[in-house]
């Protein structure tokens, strides 16, 4: 079975690596060439999409957003035209289920199979294989699939049913929920500070007892180190999955009031030049707003 990759920016490329440490011989296209240069004695090198297209039996993917992921698969150089009937193609990247459903409509009448396996977690929790994967959409080669999301790095892996957009619905969710939290430590850890309390003792205290929890342990310790500028995660990226949110919400007819105000964090962060930063830095707007006042 020929195995495929496309995308190999921040977590992407540490996925291809765990593969490769596996003894995977895969096969691999970027859209940056000089990314796949590291890669040139480890794995077969392609430079258009239809040539991976037309060599592999499944293809993963982790680009940035729905234009990148419908820009891979639509049109006549795309995967939907290039692959062969019976193959796969997995869809790492957190997009908006309704992006999910019309892909998966352009590729099921291709008698291909379309499937999401998004993930959650930092680069350093793919680079420690300790990776959660939120998996939804129906294939004959999901025993394989399976195979392929633990050697990647799947530490866990969920299950939400046969259509695709379940999985990619819960990953949008799940990133509110995170930058709900990020929004939350940065408010008390400013209220905390003007009271006059040290926030990092106040972290040390919440996180050894009620938030004994990753997402408040990891970002809580970003956030009181101020240490914004080594991106896990983009700002760039945070507001895209905000606004994500948002979109979900406007299709259901669902109030989603903190996710306008996250939104809006995001684009006076960006103003600010800090859209590279980790997605943990609108705490700076935070902090600055109060420092006006």
């Amino acid at each position: 079975m020929q195995i495929g990759f496309i995308g190999l920016g921040n977590l992407g490329a540490i996925l291809v690596r765990n593969l490769v440490d596996k003894e995977y011989k895969l096969h691999l296209y970027n859209r940056t060439k000089e990314k796949l240069e590291v890669y040139s004695k480890k794995a077969t090198l392609h430079d258009s999409l239809p040539s991976i297209a037309q060599a592999c039996d499944i293809i993963l993917s982790i680009v940035s957003d729905d234009k990148a992921v419908q820009a891979i698969s639509l049109g006549k150089e795309g995967l939907v035209e290039n692959m062969k009937p019976g193959t796969v193609h997995i869809c790492l990247s957190t997009i908006s289920p309704s992006a999910s459903v019309s892909l998966n409509q352009v590729y099921k009448e291709k008698e291909i199979d379309y499937v999401t396996a998004t993930v959650i977690g930092r680069p350093e929790a793919a680079r420690n294989r300790n990776l959660v994967i939120c998996y939804s959409g129906y294939s004959t080669e999901k025993e394989a699939i399976f195979s392929i999301l633990k050697d990647m790095g799947g530490a866990k892996i969920f299950e939400f049913g046969d259509d695709p957009k379940m999985a990619a619905a819960v990953k949008v969710c799940n990133n509110f929920l995170i930058v709900a939290a990020i929004e939350a430590m940065g408010e008390t850890f400013n209220l905390i500070e003007k009271a006059g309390v040290d926030p990092k003792l106040f972290y040390e205290m919440i996180t050894d007892t009620v938030f004994n929890s990753p997402i408040y342990k990891n970002y809580g310790k970003i956030i009181t180190e101020k240490n914004y500028k080594e991106a896990g995660f983009t700002s760039q990226l945070g507001l895209k999955d905000t606004k994500l949110a948002l979109a979900m919400a406007d299709e259901s007819s669902t109030p989603l009031p903190l996710g306008d105000l996250i939104r809006n964090r995001f684009f006076i962060n960006h103003n600010h030049g800090r859209n590279d930063w980790d997605w943990t830095s609108i705490v700076t707007v935070i902090e600055e707003e109060n420092r006006t006042k």
